[in-house]
C-alpha cells in the first residue's frame, strides 16, 4: 500500500463521520478490546452499570472505549466523557464531552452529579504521584452522589496499589459490582479493577 493511500485510509477513519464514528474499529482498538481486562469491562462491568442506569462519567477516552458508551446507555443511562487530551474529544461522547484534568473534575463538572464514574487506565498514565491520585479521587468524589459507584482501573506496573495506600478510603468503600468481587486482577495482564461506592 502506498503512503498516500495509507494516509487517506487513516484520515477517513478519524474524520467526523468516518469509519471510526460509524462503528468500524482499527486493528489496534480491536486488539485492546480483546485483552482480558477489556473483556471483563465489556462483559461484566458495562452491563452492570447499564442496568443501574443514571448519569455515568467515563474518564479517559480512546477509540477502544467508543463501543462502551452506547452499551451503557442501552437501558436509559446518560454517558458523559472527559479526557485531558483535546484530541481525545473525537473518542468521547458526542455532545457530552468536556476536556480537562481529572484532578479538577469537581470544577469541570461542577454543574452535574453522577451516579457512577468509570476511571480506567488514568492512574499511572498521567495521574501518577500519590498526591495527584489523591486529588483526582477527591475531585471524582465531589461529583459522584453518595452511594454512587466508582470503577477504578489501574496497573500494578505503573503505580502502587491506591487502595492499600489508603488513597480511596476517605471517600470510598469497596463494594462488588455485578457478578464481580470488589477487586479483580488478571494473570495475563497487570491490570486491576477496584469497585467502590462513595461514602455518604
Amino acid at each position: 500500500m502506498g503512503l498516500g493511500r495509507y494516509i487517506k485510509g487513516v484520515m477517513s477513519r478519524l474524520a467526523p463521520g468516518g469509519a471510526a464514528a460509524n462503528g468500524a474499529r482499527s486493528a489496534k482498538a480491536l486488539r485492546i478490546r480483546g485483552l482480558p481486562d477489556r473483556r471483563v469491562m465489556a462483559e461484566s462491568y458495562v452491563p452492570a452499570l447499564a442496568a443501574d442506569g443514571g448519569r455515568i462519567l467515563w474518564v479517559g477516552c480512546r477509540e477502544y472505549t467508543l463501543d462502551d458508551y452506547a452499551a451503557l446507555e442501552a437501558s436509559g443511562g446518560e454517558v458523559w466523557t472527559t479526557d485531558i487530551d483535546p484530541s481525545a474529544e473525537r473518542w468521547g461522547r458526542k455532545g457530552r464531552h468536556r476536556t480537562g484534568d481529572v484532578c479538577e473534575a469537581d470544577a469541570l463538572f461542577g454543574d452535574l452529579t453522577f451516579d457512577a464514574v468509570v476511571c480506567n487506565g488514568v492512574l499511572g498514565y498521567g495521574v501518577d504521584s500519590p498526591e495527584q491520585q489523591r486529588r483526582a479521587l477527591a475531585a471524582l468524589a465531589a461529583v459522584l452522589r453518595p452511594g454512587g459507584r466508582l470503577l477504578l482501573g489501574w496497573n500494578t506496573d505503573k503505580i502502587d496499589d491506591p487502595v492499600a495506600a489508603g488513597l480511596t478510603a476517605p471517600a470510598f468503600a469497596p463494594a462488588p459490582l455485578g457478578d464481580r468481587p470488589t477487586r479483580v486482577g488478571f494473570d495475563a495482564v497487570t491490570h486491576v479493577y477496584d469497585s467502590l461506592i462513595r461514602r455518604a
